[in-house]
């Protein structure tokens, strides 16, 4: 808990020294596929997320960002008609967000951060998401990614298509 307290302390602190410019919001959901270790353990994926981006140059944005990570427990076939079902695991991602503009349609960015565990022995680890977005509206965006939570002993990441809109 110590850990995702000064994260959070160091999180808000540089974002409060960003540029005074007025910032943007976004939120959005997504739903994804386990691969990796997850893949053993979870058949799906949902999430939800909340950005706050400033820009700090032209087509350049950097932010706070809060999500909400769910893998959703495999059921097994054990044979004789006994069946068991995996826990599902859930995260709550606090990282810092950099999205950039490769064109006025299309955008490259990452999150990183901490994603703290929210399951009795679930103590979560270091979180990474590359993403990549097309924009479809002036407030909405497709988004394709990558998320991973290094845990010890694997890697709970899945592959994900999410939808965001400027709030």
């Amino acid at each position: 808990m110590k850990k995702v307290l000064f994260i959070a302390f160091l999180a808000i602190a540089g974002f409060g020294k960003m540029n005074a410019q007025q910032g943007v919001l976004n939120g959005g959901l997504n739903v994804g596929i386990p691969v990796g270790d997850a893949d053993n353990v979870s058949n799906f994926t949902l999430g939800a997320e909340l950005n706050y981006m400033f820009p700090v140059a032209d087509g350049f944005t950097l932010g706070p960002s809060v999500q909400y990570s769910h893998f959703f427990g495999k059921e097994f076939d054990l044979g004789g008609g006994i069946t068991a079902e995996a826990s599902d695991l859930s995260f709550l991602p606090i990282s810092g967000a950099a999205r950039f503009n490769i064109t006025n349609d299309f955008i490259v960015g990452a999150n990183i951060g901490y994603a703290v565990g929210l399951d009795d022995g679930n103590d979560g680890g270091f979180y990474y998401r590359p993403i990549i977005g097309h924009k479809i509206g002036d407030n909405t965006q497709l988004n394709l990614s990558y998320s991973g939570i290094s845990v010890d002993g694997g890697n709970i990441s899945n592959i994900s298509l999410g939808i965001m809109f400027g709030l």
